[in-house]
């Protein structure tokens, strides 16, 4: 070969090893905008899922507390609000179940006996939430006078209450004594 070739040869060779240089750049800088992409939603999507389900945990907490006063308050006078307030708290089969306990048995019991029911919870803490379902725990203090005993009577209990997401609010679904 001439010196022709062999500077034509080394051109190639040059420009082959631009090449590969521009290539392997270009793939070094791909793999780290992968891995930057692949970091940041690793790193923001369970943030942002826990936030949610922090704050789901928080009001389904709210709502087990506010509800559980609502289905285990009444008086005789105000028994239609204090059942019709209690069953806007409540969804599903439970709100079939309470609605014909309180027409059949809670309704009948509370006038003829003259019951006056007030709760309060004294301590609440959620056992598991998610976007749209949660379990609470809650502790209740509930004093009850009727004609029978018009000394207050003081009941302490606790109930695992289910609650479901229904058009953006929280309802109980379910309310078990443990």
């Amino acid at each position: 070969m001439s010196s022709d070739g062999a500077a034509t040869e080394q051109t190639i060779g040059v420009r082959g090893r631009r090449v590969r240089r521009w290539w392997r750049s270009v793939t070094v800088t791909a793999f780290l905008i992968g891995a930057a992409v692949v970091a940041a939603v690793t790193y923001l999507g369970p943030t942002r899922s826990d936030q949610e389900t922090t704050a789901a945990a928080a009001q389904a907490l709210d709502a087990a507390k506010q509800g559980a006063v609502a289905l285990l308050s009444y008086t005789p006078t105000s028994l239609g609000d204090d059942l019709a307030k209690a069953r806007t708290h409540l969804t599903g089969e439970f709100l079939t179940y309470y609605s014909q306990f309180a027409d059949q048995i809670l309704i009948p019991a509370a006038k003829q006996k003259d019951v006056h029911a007030t709760a309060s919870v004294v301590r609440a803490a959620v056992i598991d939430a998610h976007a749209d379902t949660a379990d609470v725990l809650i502790f209740v203090n509930q004093n009850t006078t009727s004609k029978d005993n018009p000394v207050s009577v003081p009941a302490a209990s606790s109930v695992k209450v289910g609650l479901t997401k229904v058009d953006g609010a929280w309802r109980i679904s379910s309310f078990d004594p443990v």
